[in-house]
């Protein structure tokens, strides 16, 4: 059986773009001689497109689609995600009952509707809200000649079945299927490769079947993230040898013989570069994202920081220099190294740079509200005046050129509220929200390496971080502990008391790593003044989510990420 994998990128909720890339999908797959095209999750209405389930017009016109294609399949077996609907029941809350699918067609029938049985909610999954469970889980034969004709299909979490009591893929091999077929809609993070080998040989070594594993690629939201999907597509056969693999953040049309007779080379799957694919999720996520909303120009305010050096280069890498701008916003107390900075990185990247002071603007904002109202005592709130002018400015330049604006704060900043809403906060996408400190110097050291010369001056590693909002300031955070500190909280959900546990046994993660001088944590801290760095560290996250709620939709590249993926509170008492 020759099987094709149709790794496509769909654009959420575009029934007929989708049902055009699958089609020439099919085609594609016909004149390779396949017998098998299999697409991802949801391929056809893609796979976030939040309560849009609800609407029975959007329902009506995905079921026409499938009948559309099923109407193409000539010659070959072609496997679609889809929403399948039953119009004669309604579920508890009185909606029609909805089913994350997949339709098996051939010669203009659909042979079977296959239902997911596994229904995830955890992170940004909500299959639970959406969809009703499948309560069969039957093989099918596709009709083709051969010994593996008669095939299992699942949908995504039913691979992942460790803490269910159903096990979609065991029954369908109970059931006969000869080979498994998955499809998938399985977001990226560094090391995901690894994770989904692990566990298609988990099943293979246990059913002795070869599992094709088909992923979306592309990004897609939920409102408050943007989540990049990698492609990835993986073939193994009955003895778990990898005998395909998808290319990475890229549509993709694999096309492998199954036969059992033919020898294939066992592939081992690339080595894990963590910087290397962070980088490359953001550079198609910001692409992508910006192609499906209609954006062609990006902008950015860069005031010569790590953070928004990184973003800049990322836009650059994702568009190119003519399609992004970007802005220097000084007033009196920005440095005469981070204007040079700024001007230096844009001219190696061959961005055009604007400059904007915006001293007077300040002064004369300050001195018509402190005349109409008070005078401003809170120095934060002068601090703050910098930020919010810069914001203004920065979505005057978004509105009049139509440029999507991009906000430049990394995970640490956004965790610890150390940034300014309205100001630095402003902007259509959080591209390095889900980034550490610690990661942005890191990416940023990748940038210079891959160009092959410094794109980002040396200066940007070894000045001290500041927020440059009033004299001698600079950011008040350890950045090398606080920053792992965050992603400890964040991404692990660790709790301070366990994360102050592992520092009394010397076991921290890996992730804290020796400063620019070489000392550890324990170098320099003990366990009651490293107690106090986590503890401030939450009551900061705590304190900050309101921001946060109001923050643009963060790019996730990690385990865990603010906005849908970790859902907060503005209101929680708790203080453990």
């Amino acid at each position: 059986m020759r099987v094709a994998l149709g790794q496509i990128n769909p654009i959420s909720a575009d029934i007929d773009g989708n049902t055009a890339k699958i089609l020439e999908t099919i085609a594609a797959a016909t004149a390779a001689g396949a017998d098998l095209v299999v697409t991802p999750e949801l391929a056809l209405p893609g796979y976030c497109i939040g309560d849009l389930v609800e609407d029975t017009a959007f329902l009506e016109a995905n079921e026409r689609a499938i009948q559309t294609i099923a109407a193409a399949t000539h010659g070959l077996t072609a496997v679609v995600g889809f929403i399948d609907f039953d119009p004669g029941k309604t579920n508890d809350h009185g909606t029609l009952r909805k089913y994350n699918a997949a339709a098996v067609m051939r010669d203009g029938r659909i042979l079977q509707r296959a239902r997911k049985s596994l229904l995830p909610s955890y992170r940004y999954f909500d299959d639970k809200r959406f969809f009703s469970p499948g309560d069969r889980r039957e093989a099918v034969d596709i009709g083709i000649d051969g010994p593996l004709s008669r095939v299992g299909v699942s949908i995504c979490e039913d691979l992942w079945d460790e803490y269910y009591d159903v096990k979609p893929v065991p029954d369908l091999a109970g059931d006969g299927a000869r080979v498994i077929l998955n499809l998938n809609a399985s977001p990226y993070h560094p090391g995901k490769r690894q994770t989904r080998q692990k566990l298609l040989r988990r099943h293979i070594n246990r059913l002795h079947r070869p599992i094709v594993y088909v992923n979306t690629v592309g990004a897609a939201d939920n409102g408050k993230n943007i989540i990049p999907f990698d492609g990835e597509s993986l073939v193994y056969d009955g003895a778990g040898r990898l005998i395909a693999i998808g290319r990475q953040f890229e549509e993709d049309l694999l096309v492998v013989d199954l036969d059992p007779d033919v020898a294939h080379e066992a592939l081992e799957l690339p080595a894990t570069d963590p910087d290397r694919e962070m980088y490359n999720a953001l550079v198609m996520s910001l692409r992508d994202y910006m192609r499906k909303t209609g954006f062609t120009r990006a902008v950015l305010g860069l005031s010569g920081g790590i953070d928004s050096a990184l973003a800049l280069a990322i836009a650059v890498d994702a568009l190119g220099a003519d399609r992004v701008g970007a802005f220097n916003l000084p007033s009196q107390y920005n440095s005469e190294t981070t204007r040079s900075i700024a001007q230096r990185l844009t001219a190696a990247l061959g961005v055009k740079y604007t400059v904007v002071p915006i001293q007077e603007i300040d002064d004369l904002m300050r001195a018509e509200f402190e005349r109409h109202a008070h005078p401003i005592a809170n120095s934060l709130a002068r601090e703050n005046l910098h930020a919010r002018i810069r914001g203004v400015l920065m979505m005057v330049e978004s509105n009049d050129s139509g440029a999507l604006l991009i906000s430049c704060g990394n995970e640490t900043e956004i965790a610890l509220g150390y940034a300014t809403l309205y100001g630095d906060m402003c902007g259509g996408i959080s591209l390095i929200g889900d980034l550490s400190k610690a990661d942005v110097y890191s990416l940023s050291r990748y940038v210079n390496r891959t160009h092959g010369r410094e794109v980002i001056p040396e200066e940007t590693f070894t000045i001290k971080p500041s927020a440059e909002l009033a004299a001698g300031q600079f950011d008040p955070f350890d950045y090398a502990v606080v920053a792992p500190i965050v992603s400890e909280l964040v991404e692990r959900r660790t709790n301070p008391d366990a994360l102050v546990a592992l520092f009394e046994r010397r076991a921290l993660d890996a992730r804290f790593r020796p400063d620019d001088q070489g000392r550890t944590p324990y170098d320099k801290y003990t366990p009651e003044t490293f107690r106090a760095i986590v503890e401030d560290a939450a009551r900061r996250m705590r304190r900050s989510v309101y921001k946060r709620l109001q923050g643009p939709p963060i790019v996730v590249v990690s385990e865990r990420a603010f906005g849908f993926d970790l859902r907060e509170t503005i209101i929680n008492g708790w203080r453990g």
